[in-house]
């Protein structure tokens, strides 16, 4: 229950309006690959500037982390959202008639503010509830199945209505959204006060690791997925073929999340860890001189499923480190931050790479997997950590953490 008003953030009302914002709020990120490829083909865009419209609305969105310090306590919270779905409203209208690739970003990143802010309501609003386990798990079935619906039918509609139409509909998307911010409470209770030197010294030893450890693994998954679609242009198939592919694999996808539900804590936290690492590895060693369309669906494949398989483990590895939740604002600038710097990392190499008309994307997979090393290096530490903490006894308690 919220600590000013009435509503019930256990209701399945509020629930439902969490698990909405949360999973359409954030299309950039679900989306990317198709946004970046329709920019490339319609508006002459350069892949890296594709890319860099991702990482406008990417930054936006984590520097939006920095006034939620003073608003979260201060400011009626559905005034936020309705404030901030405004600017994403005005964003993405003003980003349908923009055709400069500096004008579009700057209109992606004042967007990305906006999207920024709606998600760190639905973050600390799911904070409030009695079941948060059960809440992400909504919030990551909700993400699922707008990512599959909207894979799927861009190949469709964007040669229809253009990119310019996607931004519009998107808008108008956003307007229906605001409906869902009634069922959200006006503020939470007090804020605590995030000084490092209250945190114990556990967290202030493995938290910095931890937290660039998430930079490093978001750069690597951001990097690669948001051109995930041009590789498969390069390649010469369909695109047609590369949406209902990156689609069907986002539906896919969620046995990795039901697989870290299932197995939980039984191997512990590192075996798991190291185990979706490794699987996300493993795709993008399969996109190397990709040729092949049954290659092109398996490493699709197995990307999202190491993505949603290990995702439940990074997020619980942190809130399991300070279950007090003071440094929930910094994972979540890290991650936007980590996705944000993905493309727009990648997109310089692929700019020295350039050869002719075809693009060598060999060096987006590289530096996922130079990312990917630098990440075990510093998150493994804080994962050895808190394997040593886990009663392992405990499986049905740590089940539902892991989901």
């Amino acid at each position: 229950m919220s600590a000013i008003d009435s509503i019930d953030v256990n209701h399945p009302r509020t629930i439902f309006a969490i698990a909405l914002l949360a999973s359409i709020t954030p299309s950039a990120v679900l989306v990317g690959p198709l946004v970046v490829g329709a920019l490339v083909e319609q508006l002459g865009f350069t892949p890296q500037q594709g890319g860099n419209m991702i990482f406008a609305e990417l930054s936006g969105a984590a520097l939006a982390t920095f006034p939620a310090f003073w608003w979260l306590g201060n400011v009626n919270w559905r005034k936020v959202l309705y404030l901030a779905l405004g600017l994403i409203v005005a964003g993405n209208l003003v980003s349908s008639l923009a055709t400069d690739p500096w004008l579009l970003g700057a209109f992606r990143f004042a967007t990305g503010i906006g999207v920024g802010t709606v998600m760190l309501v639905t973050l600390t609003t799911t904070g409030l509830t009695a079941n948060q386990e059960r809440v992400f798990g909504f919030w990551q079935t909700g993400q699922i199945i707008f990512a599959a619906i909207a894979l799927f039918s861009m190949p469709l509609i964007i040669p229809v209505i253009g990119i310019r139409g996607f931004y519009f509909v998107l808008a108008g998307v956003m307007v229906l959204l605001a409906l869902a911010v009634r069922n959200f409470p006006s503020g939470g209770a007090e804020t605590p006060a995030f000084r490092w030197s209250s945190l114990e010294s556990r967290v202030r030893r493995l938290a910095p690791l931890g937290l660039v450890g998430l930079i490093f693994f978001y750069l690597a998954v951001g990097g690669v997925w948001n051109f995930v679609e041009r590789m498969g242009d390069a390649a010469g198939f369909d695109a047609r073929f590369i949406g209902f592919t990156l689609a069907a694999v986002s539906v896919v996808g969620v046995t990795g999340a039901l697989t870290a539900t299932w197995l939980s804590t039984r191997l512990g936290r590192i075996v798991p860890f190291a185990a979706g690492i490794a699987i996300i590895a493993v795709s993008f060693v399969l996109l190397y001189g990709l040729s092949s369309q049954t290659l092109y669906i398996l490493s699709a494949f197995l990307f999202k499923y190491g993505w949603w398989f290990i995702s439940p483990y990074l997020l619980a590895n942190m809130t399991t480190l300070d279950p007090s939740g003071r440094t929930i604002i910094a994972t979540n600038f890290v991650i936007a931050f980590g996705q944000a710097l993905g493309p727009f990392v990648v997109g310089f190499f692929l700019v020295q790479a350039a050869a002719g008309e075809v693009i060598d994307y060999s060096p987006a997979l590289t530096t996922g997997l130079i990312a990917f090393v630098i990440c075990c290096v510093l998150f493994t530490p804080l994962v050895r950590s808190n394997d040593r903490l886990l009663p392992r006894t405990d499986v049905p308690a740590e089940s539902s953490a892991a989901s």
